[in-house]
């Protein structure tokens, strides 16, 4: 089983906890996304979304910014924002301690122009109608608003819940109704053939005491090697690109 998959059960258990000891919980799972371990089969491209979504975050206008989390039962990405969130909104299918309304994605309960910044991070692979929610989202964001989003490509299935994998070319279509769409990969070919192979290896390494053994092994150094290659730039390719962080403005008035 991936670690994505091991943080969004260990997310979902949190339920039956709720209070302090939940949130405590949740903000640790939080932490682990934002910070990754390099004893994490999912480092390389969770610490590329990281600092692609800190600099797009930076670009944002404003000091007074209205947030909207789809998928955000954890919410990782909301230390970026800092005192420039002055609402925050987390919705999910599943209730937790950090979720503000309980919502499908593709029926958002929001009147239009209500937020200034939509953030969909690995969530629109999970809805089987992404095009409604694409609209859905361009709908609720105020003029010049921006969705901040990202989304499997060259990745292997997570779980039975999740429908698509997204090329550069599916998410224009999906984000046509937006006026600048700016799509990046997380990692380069090579970079994402050395997480695949890191995931593997975790994946099958089926027993407790074996995956830590390989998390403490194996699995770091690849990540280093992962890490190194991709600041060493030996490729721009990424037809094999594990995932594709995006970033879609909203035309303003």
């Amino acid at each position: 089983m991936s670690s994505a998959l091991l943080e969004s059960f260990a997310a979902a258990r949190i339920l039956f906890s709720r209070g302090s000891n939940a949130m405590e919980s949740l903000s640790r799972v939080a932490h682990r996304r934002l910070y990754p371990s390099v004893t994490d089969p999912s480092y390389l491209v969770l610490l590329s979304r990281r600092l692609i979504f800190a600099d797009w975050v930076r670009q944002l206008r404003g000091e007074d910014l209205a947030i909207l989390d789809i998928g955000g039962r954890v919410g990782p990405y909301r230390p970026l924002f800092g005192v420039r969130a002055r609402r925050y909104v987390a919705v999910d299918l599943i209730p937790t301690d950090f979720v503000s309304v309980v919502a499908d994605g593709q029926m958002l309960p929001f009147a239009g122009e209500t937020f200034d910044v939509v953030i969909a991070t690995q969530v629109l692979e999970y809805l089987p109608d992404p095009h409604g929610a694409a609209n859905q989202i361009h709908s609720v964001l105020k003029p010049g608003g921006v969705l901040l989003a990202s989304t499997p490509a060259y990745a292997p299935r997570f779980g039975e819940e999740e429908y698509w994998r997204f090329t550069p070319s599916g998410l224009r279509s999906l984000l046509a109704p937006f006026a600048t769409i700016e799509i990046v990969p997380e990692l380069s070919s090579v970079g994402s053939l050395i997480r695949t192979i890191n995931l593997a290896l975790d994946t099958f390494a089926r027993y407790p005491s074996v995956r830590f053994l390989y998390r403490r092994t194996a699995c770091p150094l690849l990540n280093l090697i992962g890490l190194g290659m991709e600041k060493a730039k030996l490729t721009a390719n990424d037809q094999f690109a594990a995932n594709y962080s995006v970033r879609a403005v909203k035309a303003a008035r």
